[in-house]
């Protein structure tokens, strides 16, 4: 049995008869047991946003193979896959706005996390068991931890991001949507979609993430920031109750607030 879909280069999903990706957008197509999700070599960022929201429906350790145009395919488990695909749409992204931000994003793994995580606040968040919690549960430990500068997020039924909470007082981004305002509505277009693809990422993958790298705060030199993500998607939960939990901070200045 055959079945495909493409996505367009600005976040269509169709049905497709074309053994080729459309320009700037994806192909996923699924024949027998194989499952095959092929890249166009200048796949839009928007394209792979889409990408991940529909991946989300596998299972993590379900298998794959993803072709991204310029390196054979490669047989991935839904997670991996997922995690490639956001590097490919935040290079996509930082590339466009070098002199704003940049960055790399990995897999954190308790029982080998990186050297480089060394900050008290941060370590808050990632040694939390928020594994198959709900939300509510989950913010209560959160809470508890006394996390400073974190940041919940939310999604609605139609996959809009939103802050539940953020701090109030925040050196960057300059400004930031009320609580349940989409993000996408937000007038400081670059650092806000930056922001909303790190938090797709984790829907996505459904795995606590460690970001890190520079970024610039109104004009004034790059500075070394890392973040920490913590997605909350339990499966007996609704995709409208999963949360995102964060906490960043600025390696030169822990003390000013950055979302």
């Amino acid at each position: 049995m055959r079945a495909q879909i493409a996505i367009t280069r600005t976040g269509v999903t169709q049905a497709s008869s074309n053994h080729e990706p459309p320009d700037g957008g994806v192909l996923a197509r699924r024949t027998n047991g194989d499952f095959r999700v092929t890249l166009h070599r200048k796949v839009s960022e928007t394209a792979l946003v889409q990408l991940l929201r529909s991946l989300r429906a596998l299972a993590p350790d379900f298998e794959m193979s993803l072709e991204t145009g310029h390196r054979p395919a490669e047989q991935l488990t839904r997670q991996q896959a997922c995690h490639h695909i956001a590097l490919r749409a935040l290079g996509t992204l930082e590339r466009a706005n070098e002199a704003a931000f940049m960055s790399n994003l990995e897999l954190f793994d308790a029982m080998l996390p990186p050297m480089s995580l060394q900050s008290e606040n941060l370590l808050r968040l990632a040694k939390l068991d928020l594994a198959n919690k709900d939300a509510p549960t989950a913010l209560m430990q959160a809470s508890a931890a006394n996390i400073k500068n974190l940041v919940s997020v939310g999604q609605n039924r139609s996959m809009r991001l939103y802050f539940l909470a953020h701090p109030p007082d925040h050196a960057w981004p300059a400004s930031l949507p009320e609580a349940g305002v989409p993000l996408d509505e937000s007038p400081d277009v670059s650092s806000l979609k930056w922001l909303a693809l790190v938090y797709e990422a984790a829907f996505a993958i459904q795995a606590p993430l460690f970001q890190h790298g520079f970024l610039r705060l109104h004009g004034g030199p790059m500075r070394p920031f890392q973040r920490f993500i913590y997605p909350i998607t339990p499966l007996q939960e609704r995709p409208s109750n999963y949360r995102v939990l964060t906490t960043a901070e600025l390696m030169d200045s822990p003390d000013l607030n950055i979302v």
